[in-house]
């Protein structure tokens, strides 16, 4: 689809939608917040636990938690949850939003589109990391690129460990004393957000540290914990057999997890036994061509 067969599809949407529909901004208080609070608890579609969750991810105060549409009796009849962002590259600032929890009513399902429109006239960059397999060809219709994400989960022994030149570190002060300015402002982000945050210290070398974000989940019964931000990738890859005794005995798990794209992001070794490759489709639109895709800002964190 052509840039103006695009600007065409989103007009006869709006168009036609807006005749007995309204969208509007969901802040992160007052009554309107409330209202939508109220819906979500109400319909059927999602657990309210699940999306209040992920709710709390709010990195930008001043920008809504999500957009509802409203029928001609003022009633909510759909709810779309967003998570913004601010990132750099080249000197440049860019507006990320990342789309989750999108609930429509049945009877006004064919008009769900009406809650992108405003995102997609104000040129965010747009990520869509857990849609349904019925939105990925209509997030398609909007310009959105479809690509595959990876997930791999690891069972690891070795909750003995050995003596090693590493020390896991999760006290807030000594972290923040640490850190980058680029992780600095990463940990800022995620302090009152309920996930893992510590640093693998080396006593050697303290320029080879690794701060990581990393969330505790529970699947088929089993603990995994999740890395979603690890600062340095490949000393992390290197010397895995190191520390990993060191992670696995804090946390009390034996499953490991990461999403990634590219091979090269991938933190687990590569050559791990026990270990379980998945695809997903994920959508992404007016991603900046030099810029590194990552889960670090998404729903993917709850």
């Amino acid at each position: 689809m052509s840039i103006n067969e695009s600007k065409n599809f989103i007009e006869k949407i709006k168009y036609r939608a807006e005749r007995s529909l309204e969208i509007e901004e969901v802040p992160t208080a007052g009554e309107i917040y409330l209202k939508t609070i109220d819906y979500l608890k109400k319909q059927k579609f999602l657990k309210f636990s699940q999306v209040e969750k992920i709710l709390s991810n709010n990195f930008l105060s001043d920008y809504p938690l999500g957009y509802i549409i409203k029928d001609k009796k003022n009633e909510i009849v759909g709810f779309m949850g967003t998570i913004f962002s601010r990132r750099n590259l080249n000197k440049k600032e860019y507006i990320f939003c990342n789309i989750h929890s999108w609930i429509v009513d049945e009877e006004h399902r064919i008009n769900s589109f009406l809650l992108l429109t405003p995102l997609i006239e104000k040129k965010y960059t747009l990520t869509a990391f857990t849609p349904v397999k019925s939105l990925v060809g209509l997030l398609e219709k909007f310009e959105f690129k479809k690509i595959n994400m990876k997930y791999v989960v690891t069972f690891n022994f070795g909750f003995f460990a050995k003596q090693n030149n590493f020390i896991l570190e999760k006290n807030d002060s000594e972290i923040k004393n640490k850190l980058s300015n680029h992780d600095l402002e990463i940990y800022k982000n995620y302090h009152k957000i309920d996930c893992e945050k510590f640093m693998i210290l080396n006593k050697n070398d303290p320029s080879r540290n690794i701060f990581i974000l990393a969330a505790k989940t529970k699947k088929k019964g089993f603990n995994i914990l999740n890395f979603f931000y690890i600062s340095n990738i490949e000393e992390f890859r290197s010397n895995w057999k190191n520390f990993k005794s060191n992670i696995l005995r804090e946390f009390n798990v034996n499953f490991c997890s990461q999403y990634f794209f590219d091979d090269s992001d991938l933190a687990l070794p590569k050559n791990m036994l026990f270990k379980k490759q998945i695809y997903k489709e994920i959508c992404i639109k007016d991603f900046p061509r030099d810029m590194k895709l990552n889960i670090v800002y998404s729903d993917l964190i709850s």
